[in-house]
């Protein structure tokens, strides 16, 4: 068995001979983002045909170029004239940030002109790819600012746009099941030379009432993942957003099926080297690990830092709804081209696996072109019926 980084492995071995059994959402984080070993914190190809996995930006730059048109069109309801700032969290190598810049410098050069951009990026792997897909920007005299961590941004400083694109579910989670006691955490340790899994009761209170808010109940042996980090991320993101938009990109469900008995074993995947499996506890360090985002918890949680929701959709007709169907005129159906597109609004895959979530602070809900076909009513997003109305009264036109 491979179990992975040897020097991440030695690492969190002795970690669990000293403290016991940790939170798989702490071996997770390790196993990421360990400053040492980890395997977003560490060089190598981690994202497009050359890594892991592929986004939606390494797909086919139609992706960036009809969000950098969405944001576009936003910022003349969000801020018309002044500085727009566009704060992308988790840039990956800097593809969507590019191929979105380029965009809007080619076709809304006097809102390029505006533009102020923003990376979060916790990696230095990560960010030095950044910068080296950026360059041309810099030397063009582009403000293009790194930071580590939203805390760095002062609370209400913002006016424009919080973006991430699959972000949310490559934040640690937290492993549960039910038992006929009650929940349980899923605790890694460590025996018989592997990594072991060791049921408890749940460390963080948080826990035992996540579902209950979501009027969500888990059957008898039922596993699930429970993103708290994803929470605490979205107060941040309604706490230094003073006028704008939030724009969460991801593959993920509402919590009605997410943790339905449909999907009894939860939803956590690792891929490596384009194979997917649910070994989390081999190649540790090497290979990539997620979760599918809960969207209803992010609405909740955004709803009360202050965000408001302005719609919800799928990538399919987010794109459709930006006109990505005028790109495919004129090109061979044959073609690279056509085939990248394709993959991007399947209907099996990619088109309906991701959502994108839009929030709104300091502003009525503006109209956008993305949302304009919406296959899910937004109350879908709530767990009773009086949230249900006051989300849908705050997208009616």
């Amino acid at each position: 068995m491979d179990l992975g980084q040897a020097g991440l492995v030695t690492k969190l071995v002795a970690r669990i001979e000293r403290e016991g059994p940790i939170t798989f959402a702490d071996f997770m984080e390790a196993a990421l983002y360990d400053p040492d070993f980890g395997y977003y914190t560490t060089p190598g190809a981690r994202i497009g045909l050359e890594g892991d996995y592929c986004t939606s930006p390494d797909i086919h730059p139609i992706f960036a170029e009809l969000l950098g048109r969405q944001i576009a069109q936003a910022a003349e309801a969000i801020a018309p004239t002044g500085d727009f700032t566009i704060l992308e969290m988790g840039g990956g190598k800097g593809i969507l940030a590019g191929n979105l810049l380029k965009a809007c410098r080619r076709d809304y050069p006097a809102f390029f002109d505006r533009v102020r951009y923003i990376l979060v990026e916790r990696s230095p792997a990560m960010a030095a790819q950044q910068r080296q897909h950026l360059c041309p920007f810099l030397n063009d005299g582009l403000s293009i600012t790194w930071l580590p961590d939203l805390s760095n941004i002062p609370a209400g400083s913002l006016t424009g746009v919080v973006l991430s694109n699959e972000l949310v579910d490559a934040f640690p989670v937290h492993r549960v099941v039910m038992r006929p006691l009650g929940l349980r955490e899923i605790y890694v340790g460590w025996g018989h030379g592997q990594f072991i899994e060791i049921e408890a009761p749940p460390l963080a209170p948080t826990l035992q009432t996540y579902f209950g808010r979501l009027g969500v109940a888990l059957e008898d042996g039922q596993r699930a993942e429970v993103n708290l980090h994803a929470l605490e991320w979205m107060r941040q993101v309604g706490t230094i957003l003073r006028r704008g938009l939030a724009f969460t990109i991801d593959y993920g469900h509402t919590a009605a099926d997410l943790f339905s008995s449909a999907r009894k074993n939860g939803t956590l995947l690792c891929y490596h080297r384009h194979i997917v499996s649910d070994t989390p506890y081999q190649r540790v360090g090497q290979q990539d690990m997620t979760a599918h985002v809960d969207f209803t918890s992010l609405a909740l949680t955004g709803r009360d830092a202050g965000l408001e929701v302005t719609g919800f959709t799928n990538q399919l007709h987010f794109l459709m709804g930006l006109g990505i169907e005028s790109a495919f005129a004129g090109l061979d159906p044959e073609s690279s081209e056509i085939s990248g597109m394709r993959n991007l609004l399947r209907p099996d895959g990619m088109g309906t696996t991701y959502k994108i979530l839009v929030q709104h602070k300091g502003m009525a809900a503006p109209q956008l072109d993305g949302l304009r076909s919406r296959p899910y009513f937004t109350d879908a997003l709530c767990p009773d019926a009086t949230q249900a109305g006051r989300m849908t009264e705050a997208v009616a036109p």
